[in-house]
């Protein structure tokens, strides 16, 4: 049975709240509308961390996010570890967690999941400290996202493809890295671009970097070989016909643990979308079952429905 009582924080700068069409205390009256009793607490997304901590300490046992990807993840971060659930209310651009659970990406269809859907614990990656709830990314991407950082505001399309073009022909001064896998078995690759991700991807037709398994006990690793922009297009059309998983430029395993090493002394890690520079080694590690967090129904039971042989493996 899902929670009755919540602490709703409401991040007004996220996607659909930006226009003012919809305002922290409509979400709230929905909410309250669904059954739950509900505490708002908004404010600027600077004070995040404080405001979840409030959530936290009250005696509420749902604390509710609205937002997109960074206010979510930030906030999960914080519940993780405590005796408190988390829900979702999907206001921003990508929503790749919400997806996952299964959650409408519109408000109704999302307050409706916190009445009716059921708390399930779901696992966290880690790298040298600091978490993921989707993916950690060593290689072209961090420097695409480094890039759209640098260019907030001020991109268009012509400058969009420059920069991408740009990027293409410059892949190889990614950092050439060493991947050491121990758990659970030993495997060593060489790549210069890899993922890293909280349980396996799927193939999905029509649909990019999608997870069924959040509570598997196990990272997904992928490594390109000897990546190019040739291969990157070609993993991608794959991708979009559900059919990238077979490719023979691609290693994928499951794991618990990793280790990457370099000749340089720090790499660029995209977490979760956010940018990290770390020292080197890197360390990456599964936390099993470290958030509670509310599912849509039909996301859990094709979660729980898993072959055999991955029942063995986590057994």
């Amino acid at each position: 049975m899902p929670p009755r009582t919540a602490t709703l924080i409401v991040n007004p700068k996220a996607g659909s709240l930006l226009d003012n069409a919809i305002t922290p205390q409509d979400i709230a009256e929905r909410v309250r509308a669904a059954g739950i009793e509900v505490e708002l607490l908004t404010g600027d997304p600077s004070e995040l961390a404080e405001l979840v901590d409030q959530a936290i300490g009250r005696p509420a046992e749902l604390v509710i996010v609205a937002g997109g990807d960074g206010t979510v993840n930030a906030a999960a971060r914080r519940v993780a570890g405590s005796e408190k659930t988390l829900g979702i209310l999907p206001s921003g651009t990508l929503n790749h967690l919400s997806q996952d659970l299964g959650i409408p990406q519109d408000l109704n269809g999302a307050v409706a999941v916190l009445a009716e859907g059921e708390p399930v614990e779901i696992d966290i990656g880690e790298v040298n400290g600091h978490s993921f709830l989707c993916s950690s990314v060593i290689g072209f991407a961090s420097r695409l996202a480094r890039q759209r950082e640098h260019w907030r505001g001020r991109l268009n399309p012509v400058r969009w493809a420059r920069v991408i073009a740009h990027l293409f022909q410059t892949m190889d001064r990614d950092p050439a890295i060493e991947v050491t896998v121990t758990d659970p078995k030993e495997v060593t690759l060489r790549t210069r671009h890899l993922t890293v991700a909280v349980g396996d991807y799927v193939d999905q037709p029509g649909r990019l970097f999608v997870r069924t398994e959040l509570d598997s006990g196990f990272l997904g690793l992928y490594a390109l070989r000897s990546p190019s922009p040739q291969k990157l297009l070609t993993l991608t059309a794959k991708a979009l016909v559900g059919r990238w998983r077979a490719d023979p430029e691609l290693t994928s395993e499951r794991i618990r643990t990793a280790t990457v090493r370099s000749e340089r002394k720090q790499v660029r890690v995209l977490n979760d979308g956010e940018i990290l520079l770390l020292d080197l080694p890197v360390e990456y590690r599964i936390r099993h079952h470290a958030l509670r967090v509310i599912r849509a129904p039909q996301a859990t039971e094709a979660a729980t429905v898993r072959p055999k042989e991955k029942q063995a493996e986590i057994a």
